[in-house]
């Protein structure tokens, strides 16, 4: 028997050591970092706001040989450019110029590098910064590190950009960026179509584009501008607030909006808030019952809206930035509704709440803590039973109109032409002529899109024939309250449904007395009451603006006069309990 322990301290000359780090293996282990293409892709878009960028490219290029793989995705953008002293550094592990920060989109040091690895092995950056012709690039390459032939990340100056980019970082005028930034993913190997039960490449790229119009739609509200693949991004707000130029295209006469239902700020802590607002779909996408989304009221194809998508989803926006969209568990009263599609609901918070979300390092998901999502639970509850019931209202009048064949402000029209037996005659289009007439009234048929509707085109040209006033529904951009066609001492009114007054006051008491008592929650009715007296003032006051911007205000004494005294004339017709 041995006196030699089996097991003893080795002496200081024997003490083992490792690299922190084995890079090799670590970054291989690293390429499943939870990014997939737009989560990957977001990464140098977020990098490129923040330079400043007023133009990002974004150009997958497919493989010579086989087209059913896409083996690099460059980013162009025309922003400030990466200083020379820190371009070496942009792709070492947790550098970050923004390490940290708050007040972007960056934060955590890591993105641009776990983004370019999780989808190829090589990353290339190549920028420029304004007033200096230098172009200069550095690089990081997976199969060079395993092979031990890169151990360091070098910053070296080149004489151009690379072959077949030069046209990236150029204007369309041709003219090349003053500045700006080219990251070019390579060798990628994860992008490739999916087969007989994979996602295709074309579907991959569809998802690609939906996400950039989505979660930047912010920036591309106010001015930036991003390509895929040469082509211009429109922005998609699934609240439908912002004027997205594909509906302006579509709906050229009235630019469709969503309806607010409700929206507040939660003070959070330390002076920090959150916004939370939701919204409707516009009407016209909603009109009736079972089109799910996929038919507007003309019954046209909307299903590049992605209304169905939507149902029961939260838009989490962090700086501006939306970071997740995505159904959270326990949030809606009741569980999901099959009418929450046509409900849009938006978070908006500062990074300096990240903690209360819970953001990861992929700045792809926010899920609220638990106390913080009880608190959005309760005030959404409010909202969106609200939401959920003005749809099903509009539901159930569209049935009622269609069973009775009543037309929406009959009864108003109904009030006036009685008092205008007894008024005097209008003097307004008294010259024009009948062709005149009929081409103004065929204007107005197909503003409001009724051309292929010609059951109603003709109930709306009897209606003008046979009474003095007719009123109707129309939406556009602007700030009109409405337009008026005279013609022969007769009125054509056009509701500007798009106008504030019309969509949060006019437009949810006519909801609201549809929907009746047992509809109705005292509350809100209330509350709505309220919101009406304090609008029907601001309505008088932007009249009395409105004179007060002419100098010679006497010329409206008549027009004061007449207004009330026919107002007056027309309320004494309805029926006494109304």
């Amino acid at each position: 028997m041995t006196n030699s322990p089996m097991f003893r301290a080795p002496t200081s000359s024997e003490q083992p050591k490792a690299d922190i780090i084995q890079v090799d293996t670590a970054l291989e282990s690293m390429r499943s970092s939870g990014f997939d293409l737009t989560a990957a892709a977001g990464e140098p878009i977020d990098n490129s706001v923040e330079a400043g960028a007023s133009l990002i490219r974004v150009l997958p290029l497919y493989g010579k040989k086989n087209k059913r793989s896409i083996e690099q995705i460059a980013f162009a953008d025309d922003g400030r450019g990466i200083k020379a002293e820190i371009l070496a550094h942009v792709l070492s592990m947790g550098f970050s110029t923004r390490y940290g920060e708050r007040g972007g989109l960056g934060r955590f040091g890591v993105g641009l590098k776990l983004a370019g690895l999780s989808l190829g092995e090589r990353i290339d950056v190549y920028t420029k910064q304004e007033g200096d012709s230098t172009i200069r690039h550095a690089y990081l390459d997976l199969r060079e590190v395993r092979a031990k032939r890169q151990t360091h990340i070098e910053a070296r100056v080149v004489d151009t950009w690379p072959e077949g980019f030069e046209e990236v970082m150029e204007r369309p005028s041709g003219e090349p960026f003053e500045s700006g930034t080219l990251v070019i993913y390579g060798a990628i190997d994860t992008l490739t179509d999916g087969g007989a039960y994979g996602t295709s490449l074309d579907e991959q790229i569809a998802d690609l584009r939906n996400f950039i119009a989505r979660a930047y739609r912010n920036f591309l509200d106010k001015g930036v501008k991003i390509e895929l693949s040469g082509k211009n991004i429109t922005l998609f707000d699934p609240l439908f607030l912002m004027d997205n130029p594909r509906i302006i295209k579509e709906y050229p006469k009235n630019g469709l909006q969503g309806d607010v239902v409700d929206t507040t700020s939660i003070e959070i802590v330390d002076g920090h808030a959150i916004e939370v607002t939701v919204t409707t779909v516009p009407v016209e996408f909603r009109w009736r019952e079972g089109e799910g989304g996929a038919k507007d009221i003309n019954g046209r194809d909307i299903r590049q809206f992605h209304i169905p998508d939507s149902t029961g989803k939260i838009s989490m926006v962090r700086n501006g930035r939306e970071i997740n969209y995505d159904i959270v568990p326990r949030l809606l009263p009741a569980g999901i509704d099959k009418v929450d599609r046509y409900i849009g609901i938006e978070v908006s918070f500062p990074a300096e709440l990240d903690s209360y979300f819970q953001v990861r390092n992929v700045k792809r998901g926010a899920v609220p803590v638990d106390k913080l999502r009880k608190e959005l639970r309760e005030w959404l509850e409010r909202p969106v039973k609200l939401a959920r019931k003005n749809i099903r209202s509009q539901w159930e009048t569209v049935k009622t109109n269609e069973r009775n064949g009543s037309p929406e402000h009959s009864e108003a029209t109904e009030a006036a032409s009685r008092a205008d037996k007894t008024s005097p005659m209008g003097q307004a289009g008294k010259a024009l002529t009948e062709e005149d007439s009929e081409r103004i009234i065929q204007e107005v048929i197909e503003d409001l899109d009724l051309t292929d509707k010609p059951e109603e085109a003709e109930q709306l040209r009897e209606q003008v024939q046979e009474k003095p006033f007719t009123l109707v529904d129309g939406a556009w951009p602007g700030k009109e309250l409405f337009d008026i066609d005279h013609l022969n001492g007769k009125a054509i009114v056009r509701l500007n449904h798009r106008h504030i007054f019309i969509r949060d006051v006019y437009d949810k008491l006519k909801s609201a007395a549809k929907a009746g008592a047992s509809g109705t929650d005292a509350d809100e009715l209330v509350s709505l009451i309220r919101k009406t007296e304090t609008a029907l003032d601001l309505l008088i006051l932007g009249y009395a603006k409105a004179e007060n911007m002419n100098p010679n205000p006497s010329q409206f004494e008549d027009l004061r006069s007449y207004w009330g005294q026919f107002t007056h004339a027309f309320m004494r017709e309805l029926p006494s309990e109304k």
